[in-house]
């Protein structure tokens, strides 16, 4: 993208999210552990005089958050039926079990969260009639997140919880028609239980009668 892709193409991605667990201090079991005692004067090379007591404090840390490929879809194009965009959830590249979508055609997909760190996309033409292709952003999310969908033109969204098994609910503006799910959940594939609806103008009034119109 922009550029007409190849007739015959094999084209691969792998997008692979940084691993926490790298990265800060050594864990025990995913955990940060430093254990709190009390020390009370019992040796000659004590530095407490009698009576004295020093408690050290106990720290455990949170472990390392898992992370996960969210991809958002800004173009897509596709010579529909003939060519396609196969995505897979981990490092396994076209191994079924892994398949996420086959994407074809000129619809522009909604966004899609992978389960693990690796994600990769597999584009695959036909010997005829090429196309634009595709164009995405990336990034990566936390775990058990369908990530941020974004909010209807013309909508409005109630809910900012993008973890598993939260609820989005939606609704248009005044002169507008829902058009699609009022209410999607994130579910355990950490995909969204349907895509976000879209929001229609109900009237096209002109603007010198003084009636209700949308831009």
């Amino acid at each position: 993208f922009p550029f007409q892709y190849d007739s015959n193409a094999q084209c691969v991605w792998v997008i692979t999210a940084i691993n926490p667990n790298k990265v800060g201090f050594k864990t025990w079991g995913g955990w940060t552990l430093i254990f709190s005692w009390t020390q009370t004067l019992g040796s000659r090379n004590s530095s407490l005089k009698i009576g004295q007591s020093e408690t050290c404090h106990c720290i455990i840390q949170k472990p390392p958050q898992i992370l996960v490929i969210q991809i958002n879809f800004e173009e897509f194009d596709l010579e529909i039926g003939y060519d396609t965009l196969t995505i897979g959830d981990g490092g396994e590249v076209g191994d079924p079990k892994t398949v996420l979508q086959v994407l074809t055609g000129s619809f522009v997909p909604d966004l899609i969260v992978s389960m693990n760190s690796q994600m990769w996309l597999h584009l695959q033409t036909d010997e005829s009639v090429g196309s634009i292709g595709f164009k995405v952003n990336y990034k990566e999310i936390e775990k058990e997140s369908c990530g941020d969908p974004g909010t209807p033109l013309y909508g409005i969204r109630e809910g900012d919880g993008f973890s598993n098994r939260d609820v989005l609910r939606f609704e248009c503006q005044f002169g507008f028609e829902l058009i699609g799910e009022k209410s999607i959940v994130c579910q355990e594939n950490n995909q969204w239980s349907a895509n976000i609806p879209i929001c229609i103008c109900e009237y096209q009034m002109p603007l010198k009668q003084n009636m209700l119109h949308c831009p």
